[in-house]
C-alpha cells in the first residue's frame, strides 16, 4: 500500500511538472506571437509613415515645382520676339529670354550662316541688337551668369571675355563685324539657369 502510495504520489508531480512545463510553453509561445504581432503592426505602421512622409515630400516637390515654372514663365514670358532665334539649342533660348526680357526685349538673331567659326549655324549663339548702355549692362549680366547659362564666351565692342576679363579683338573692318552694335553670346552644351543674379 505504501509502494502504492508513493507510485501513485510520484505519477501525480510528474504529471503536475509537466502540466507546469506545457503551461511555461504555451505562455511563452503566446508572448513570442504577441511580440511577433507587435512587430508586424509597429513596421506596419513604421511603412505607412514613411510612405506617407514620401507621398507628402513628392507633393511638396510637386508644389515647389510648379511655383518655380510659374516665376519662370513670369522672367521669361514678356512679349518677346523670338522670330530671329530659328532653331537654337533649348538652354540657348532660356537664355535668351531671361536676358532679353531683362534687358528691354530687344531684337535678337540666333541661328544664321555666319563667314568663318561661328557657333550661331549649331544653335549656340545669340545676337542681341542694343544700345551702349543696354550692351553693357547686358553683358556684365551674362557674365555674372556665365556658368548657370552655360556661356562659354562673350563679345562686345571689338572685345572677347572668356569669364576671365576682357581681351581686345583684331578689327573686322565694320561697326556689326566688331560687335558695336549688338553683343554676341556663345554658349557650351548645357545650361541649368532659370533666373538671373546680380543683374540689378
Amino acid at each position: 500500500v505504501a509502494d502504492v502510495a508513493a507510485i501513485t504520489s510520484s505519477i501525480t508531480a510528474a504529471h503536475q511538472q509537466v502540466t507546469e512545463q506545457v503551461a511555461a510553453a504555451e505562455a511563452g509561445l503566446e508572448q513570442a506571437r504577441q511580440k511577433a504581432e507587435a512587430e508586424k503592426k509597429a513596421a506596419e505602421e513604421k511603412a505607412a509613415q514613411e510612405k506617407a512622409a514620401q507621398e507628402k515630400a513628392a507633393q511638396e516637390k510637386a508644389e515647389a515645382e510648379k511655383k518655380r515654372a510659374a516665376a519662370v514663365s513670369a522672367l521669361r514670358d514678356c512679349g518677346l520676339n523670338e522670330s530671329g532665334l530659328g532653331a537654337v539649342k533649348p538652354h540657348v533660348r532660356t537664355a535668351a529670354q531671361l536676358l532679353g526680357c531683362r534687358f528691354g526685349k530687344p531684337t535678337m538673331y540666333g541661328v544664321g550662316g555666319r563667314s568663318g567659326t561661328s557657333d550661331h549655324p549649331g544653335g549656340k549663339a545669340v545676337d542681341f541688337m542694343v544700345d551702349r548702355a543696354t550692351g553693357d549692362a547686358l553683358a556684365a549680366c551674362a557674365l555674372r551668369n556665365k556658368d548657370a547659362l552655360g556661356i562659354t564666351y562673350v563679345i562686345w565692342r571689338q572685345r572677347i571675355n572668356y569669364g576671365k576679363g576682357w581681351q581686345p579683338m583684331e578689327d573686322r573692318g565694320s561697326v556689326t563685324a566688331n560687335h558695336y552694335d549688338h553683343v554676341h553670346i556663345s554658349f557650351g552644351n548645357s545650361g541649368s539657369a532659370t533666373s538671373l543674379q546680380g543683374c540689378g
